[in-house]
């Protein structure tokens, strides 16, 4: 190996040296904290062309109907990466996503019965549901799924109106929300669960959107802790997320205002077509 005379050379090698040894420094750290450091924070121009369009559709529909973002960003995303880091992408945008929207609607605000419970169960279930995804198969909660939303739909379609017992009337939010709260946390996403209950509710477009933004809040705080806590929520995946959470900043309140001109019949049948779109998904992800 020839020998560096030079000093330019020498304070190279010299530099080369430090990095090195601050390299190896910040790996044995990193794995004494099991803290994952990468390097790779920026993807493929492709890559995010294709995020920035599926996020940007997701916050329109998000926007006008209160739901439906991880439908149309997460199984896109998923397309060109791990599962599990798209939905970690979407994490930190759907929790600020959320606050904006009950910003944005709350003049339309109603008051939650037994708020303090509904909080608890749906905490509850999603830490369950977290336990249920490690123990039991996935098929187990995509069939629970696809009959409670499938049921829903048909009872639409012939119109019959089915009431339960007055006590499981009394206690239904906290039911669903515990039911939401299993299936945000074993499969990712509580909207076949939320969206039939709310929308059986009746509610106008504002009314409906701050409901579900609630309910999603509670699922998005607890999964961002989880996910922390859990370690899958690291320096490479929040760069990305914070990339997420350009085209949602854009085009979210484009779609807030243009909610602003959707009749009630009109946002009617939005919803309908996003649960129908919804259910065929099920259905596709149940068979394939």
């Amino acid at each position: 190996m020839a020998l560096i005379k030079n000093n330019k050379g020498i304070l190279w090698f010299r530099l080369l040296r430090i990095r090195s040894k601050h390299q190896f420094l910040l790996a044995s750290f990193s794995s004494k904290l099991k803290i994952n450091f990468r390097v790779e924070y920026f993807m493929a121009p492709e890559s995010l062309l294709v995020m920035f369009i599926a996020l940007a559709a997701g916050s329109i529909v998000k926007g006008i109907s209160g739901l439906g973002l991880p439908l149309v960003a997460i199984p896109v995303m998923a397309g060109f990466m791990e599962v599990d880091r798209a939905v970690a992408i979407m994490i930190i945008p759907g929790f600020l996503m959320n606050c904006y929207l009950l910003w944005a609607y709350r003049d339309h605000a109603l008051n939650f019965a037994s708020l303090p419970l509904i909080i608890f169960v749906g905490v509850s279930g999603v830490v369950f549901g977290s336990w249920v995804l490690s123990r039991a198969p996935e098929i187990y909660m995509l069939s629970f799924m696809t009959l409670w939303l499938g049921g829903y739909l048909g009872s639409l379609l012939i119109k019959t109106v089915i009431k339960p017992p007055d006590l499981i009337i009394k206690h239904a939010p906290a039911i669903v929300v515990g039911f939401a709260g299993i299936v945000q946390g074993s499969v990712g996403t509580a909207g076949p669960v939320l969206a039939p209950y709310v929308h059986s509710l009746k509610l106008k477009q504002p009314q409906f959107v701050f409901v579900v933004s609630v309910l999603f809040q509670i699922f998005a705080i607890t999964q961002f802790c989880s996910f922390i806590w859990l370690g899958m929520l690291d320096l490479d995946r929040a760069y990305q997320s914070l990339f997420a959470c350009i085209p949602i900043a854009i085009f979210l309140p484009f779609a807030v205002w243009l909610s602003s001109f959707v009749s009630h019949k009109a946002f009617n049948s939005i919803v309908i077509i996003m649960l129908i779109f919804i259910e065929a998904r099920l259905l596709w992800r149940l068979l394939s």
